[in-house]
């Protein structure tokens, strides 16, 4: 209750959550067409499409917690966490995650590996298996159109596997101005 106080507006969340949205309505999207396909609606298959658009961001935690603890990016989260900036947090976040290179699974071999287990899936009716893994092959490649139309470019992190980064902020690490 105490950081109540810090969260001034739901607008701001929302804001700098809009590509989060973009993965669930892709998840929604997704298990409709499935519904469609197989004649039949399940909540289990809709919230499996729901979970499968996001699980594959648990790696962006897993980078600034345990494996890309010490680069830049992660130390920077971390202070504005450790100094009680959620705000902060969450701008600096969506202003930078583009720029962070170094992502584990963000790459076209986890692509072609869910897409593999996807179609493994499909061969043997495994439709639990086929939700989950076809909503995370469909996250990434949002991922990598969302790269082509924000930047312009395709990110490097999607030709290789992660890789060191050094990368360098969009915008300055200072707090927000409060308004």
């Amino acid at each position: 209750m105490r950081y109540l106080h810090k969260i001034k507006s739901l607008r701001f969340y929302i804001l700098h959550t809009r590509h989060h949205f973009a993965h669930l309505l892709i998840g929604l999207a997704f298990a409709w067409f499935l519904r469609e396909w197989w004649n039949e609606f399940s909540l289990k298959y809709l919230i499996l499409a729901l979970i499968g658009s996001e699980i594959i961001d648990v790696d962006h935690l897993l980078y600034i917690f345990v494996y890309g603890r010490h680069e830049w990016y992660a130390i920077e989260v971390k202070k504005f966490l450790r100094a009680g900036q959620l705000r902060d947090v969450w701008a600096f976040l969506s202003t930078n995650h583009k720029h962070n290179t170094a992502l584990a699974t963000h790459n076209v071999y986890f692509i072609g590996f869910f897409l593999v287990l996807s179609l493994v899936s499909f061969q043997y009716d495994w439709k639990a298996s086929l939700v989950i893994f076809g909503a995370i092959v469909l996250h990434l490649l949002f991922d990598i159109a969302d790269d082509l139309w924000v930047l312009g470019y395709l990110n490097d992190n999607w030709k290789r596997f992660r890789r060191k980064a050094n990368i360098t902020p969009l915008k300055a690490t200072e707090p927000l101005q409060r308004s």
